[in-house]
């Protein structure tokens, strides 16, 4: 991951338990720990978790990391996805193709109550006297 000049100043401004627990925090095999297990592996208390988030510039910094981390695997999920409908599975030519927006998904859209169909219609007739 190419970090750009703005966060690598950004991450030289946090205190090492900071630095510990976004290292933690970024891992993919963490994402589904809770918070007192991120704690532990960072070796930071839950207090300094919540210090950090309360920080505008730690909280930008980690989801700005997140969705870096995401952008990553997009092409592999992309192509996974490709190589799957190729083989014939249904779903996942579907979602290739919604995603190219050549397919969207009928749906059956009803309403209940009162349209009114009252329009005035006005027509407009130059008259001229004579």
């Amino acid at each position: 991951m190419r970090q750009t000049a703005t966060e690598s100043v950004e991450e030289q401004n946090l205190t090492r338990s900071e630095q510990a627990l976004l290292e933690a925090l970024l891992n993919p095999e963490n994402r589904i720990k809770s918070v007192t297990d991120i704690c532990k592996i960072a070796k930071v208390d839950r207090a300094t978790y919540y210090r950090a988030f309360a920080k505008p510039h730690f909280a930008e910094l980690y989801n700005r990391r997140s969705v870096d981390l995401v952008k990553q695997s997009v092409a592999s999920v992309l192509n996974t996805f490709v190589r799957e409908a190729q083989r014939g599975s249904f779903q996942h030519g579907k979602v290739v193709l919604e995603m190219a927006g050549v397919y969207t998904e009928k749906s059956d859209v009803r309403h209940s109550g009162h349209v009114s169909t009252d329009v005035e219609i006005v027509i407009g007739v130059d008259e001229y006297e004579t």
